[in-house]
């Protein structure tokens, strides 16, 4: 398994460098956005929305994640939020969160929308929801509602490498079970087993960026997990080992 996994110094520089010296040009020059780019994502966040069929007025449009800093990549997303007041559908925020995600994720599994080679990814959010991100870009009034800081993050090599490595290995145990057939390890373990590594993966990465922000050494764990395709190998082995339980 060693040989297979890169070392984390040769990550950052097969992926571009996890950390770069100017937003992507791609879309910002000196730091204001491409205006036809903008226009574009804001006609696609209004026909995402329209699609929930709401009468809440949208309070803002906003660009975050890494394509709104300096901690972008090849495959970073661009993160495009909805803002509307939740607490105006109902006082269950929880509630009203649950039924529009399962909405938004439906969307987005039908519309693969590609802009100048990064995916486009809608969301839903309450207006009254704490963002931690350290940029963040209101596409609706074209400004910058936090500014990005250019400030290159000391990063534990070792921690992230070590919690990487214990990941993925847990994965690969899981698919050898699967391809084996081995009938010491039923179906519906294997598919529990899954669902447990990635509820794990999703937890810890949840609490690094509410603790330690975007460079925590959670967040860039999942980071390399997915883009080195664990994190897509996982969902398929809980696919098939959900198909096995039933299949005769």
């Amino acid at each position: 398994m060693v040989n297979r996994i890169k070392n984390f110094k040769q990550w950052i520089l097969n992926e571009g460098e996890f950390y770069q010296n100017e937003l992507n040009t791609l879309f910002w020059t000196n730091s204001q956005f491409d205006p036809s780019i903008r226009e574009k994502l804001l006609q696609i966040a209004n026909e995402f929305y329209q699609t929930f069929k709401l009468e809440i007025p949208i309070s803002d449009i906003q660009l975050t994640g890494s394509l709104a800093n300096y901690n972008w990549t090849p495959k970073s997303d661009l993160d495009v939020h909805v803002l509307i007041d939740f607490s105006k559908l109902n006082p269950d925020i929880a509630l009203v969160k649950k039924g529009i995600d399962g909405q938004r994720f439906i969307w987005n599994l039908r519309h693969n929308i590609v802009i100048r080679g990064h995916d486009v990814e809608l969301y839903l959010q309450d207006v009254n929801e704490p963002h931690i991100a350290s940029g963040l870009f209101s596409l609706l009034n074209n400004e910058w509602i936090r500014i990005p800081k250019y400030n290159p993050p000391q990063i534990d090599e070792m921690d992230v490498q070590k919690k990487f490595e214990g990941i993925v290995n847990d994965i690969d145990q899981l698919n050898a079970n699967l391809k084996s057939g081995s009938s010491a390890i039923s179906p519906r373990e294997l598919y529990d087993h899954s669902e447990k590594v990635k509820s794990r993966i999703m937890k810890m990465r949840k609490e690094g960026l509410a603790e330690r922000g975007e460079f925590s050494v959670e967040n860039l764990v999942f980071k390399k997990l997915r883009n080195e395709g664990y994190i897509q190998n996982l969902i398929d082995l809980i696919s098939r080992s959900y198909e096995k339980i039933y299949n005769e």
